[in-house]
Order: structure tokens, then sequence, then C-alpha cells
């Protein structure tokens, strides 16, 4: 921001007020939705229009919040217009060099900052110890979190591939399911020290809690077949609490 106000070619200007998020998961529309008011925010203390600041979020897919609903995906793209923040859909981010985000669309975005939010992969270090692997790179558990021939390992969280018995359904990568695996994990560890019956993994409803900047957010839940989406103060307080809860703050 400092270089830009005292910048004098439009182009160069215009670069260091531009910042591309690559990736559109949850974190990346939040990183983008923080940014954007933290930039037009900071963009006046230096005597710049808010509106000559640019945010792009890069989405490989044709929407955003492939998760859920297309309903909520279109509330969230709504918001973010909002917040000044463009969407670029079927468009991947290839690499940056000398401000310049080249694109897989053959497309280049003059930019003064790109982040990188690209998804989770398990640690790759997994794949030199010798143990069972999906083809994704997580290690092969059974019900109770139990490393596949390979008897007193355990293993939750990105690492682990969970599936919950009764519907079938995989954990998905994110704090919501680890905190829960590892609650879990506790009592599978005692059960099975003390050779009782270890209790089994069951997976959590759809619920996704998405920040779109100070104050406000956006909830997503699905039930009996319906789509809840909750904004305003009360899909911010529910935003608030499962960071704290994330973040183990009590």
């Amino acid at each position: 921001m400092r270089l830009a106000a005292r910048e004098n070619s439009p182009a160069e200007r215009q670069r260091l007020l531009t910042l591309a998020v690559a990736g559109a998961g949850i974190s990346g529309v939040e990183t983008a939705a923080e940014l954007a008011f933290a930039m037009r925010r900071e963009a006046q203390t230096h005597g710049i229009a808010p509106t000559e600041v640019k945010v792009y979020l890069l989405n490989a897919q044709s929407r955003l919040f492939t998760e859920g609903s297309a309903k909520m995906a279109h509330k969230l793209e709504q918001a973010l217009t909002e917040a000044g923040v463009t969407v670029l859909h079927g468009t991947k981010a290839i690499r940056e060099r000398g401000g310049q985000l080249h694109l897989s669309t053959g497309r280049s975005l003059s930019v003064g900052l790109c982040i990188w939010s690209l998804g989770l992969l398990p640690n790759p270090a997994l794949r030199q110890m010798g143990l069972p692997l999906t083809a994704h790179g997580q290690l092969v558990v059974d019900q109770s979190y139990r490393v596949a021939g390979a008897p007193g390992v355990y293993s939750i969280g990105d690492c682990a591939r969970i599936v919950d018995p009764a519907s079938g359904q995989a954990d998905r990568m994110t704090c919501k399911e680890a905190t829960g695996q590892a609650v879990r994990l506790g009592k599978v560890v005692l059960a099975d020290l003390q050779g009782t019956a270890a209790p089994a993994h069951q997976g959590y409803m759809d619920f996704f809690c998405v920040g779109l900047g100070p104050e406000r957010a956006m909830v997503w839940t699905r039930k009996w077949g319906l789509d809840i989406i909750l904004t305003g103060k009360l899909g911010w307080k529910l935003r608030q609490f499962t960071w704290n809860i994330a973040s183990m703050i009590k």
C-alpha cells in the first residue's frame, strides 16, 4: 500500500493494489473476503480510493462450495462480490513470476501479492513408513482408527482415510472432524489396553461455517433433506464458536 501510494505509473500502481487468492475452497473464500476488507480499509489510510483495490479468487471448479448446495454457492459468490472480490471460475493459477500470475486459461494477472490456498494433502512422509496407504496417500484404518496390519498403531486427521461404518461416508480434512476423532481415539486406546470393546467412528452431519470478513459469516447445513442457510449475526456467532473450538479456546 505504501509503495502504491508513491507510485506514479498507473499500471504499476494497479499491480501493487491487486491481490489473487489461488484456490477457492473454504480457506480461499475466507482469505479473499478478509483481505478485501483489510486492504480497502488500509487503502484509505494512504489516500487511496478503496475501489482501486482488486481482489481475485481463482476457482478451478465451475462454482463455489462443491461440498454443498448450489444455492449456498450462489449466496457465497454474492457476498464476495459485495465485499469487492471477483471470482474467476474454471481458472487455475500455474505460477507467479515477477509480479505476473500465469493462469490455466492463458491469461495472466499483474499482482502485488498471490496467496496459495490449494487444498490439503496427507504428509508425503507417510510413503516412507511402509504402512498401507490409499491411492491418495492416506493411511488405511479400521472403524476404530487402527492402522491395518500394524498392531498398536493408530491414525486420525489428514493422514488417515476414516469412513463412517454406518453411512460409508469418508471424513473430510477439517478441524471439525479431527477434533471429534481425537476425543474418540483416547477412548479407543483405553478400550484396547483394557481388552474391552472399542467405540467405532461416527461421522458428523454436513455443517459448514464460512467467515466473510469482520462480523460476517454464512452457515450451511442439510437436515431432513433441506438446505438450511444462516447469515447475519447468528451466522457470525456460529462461526466464532467454531473458530474457538478449532483453536481449543474454552
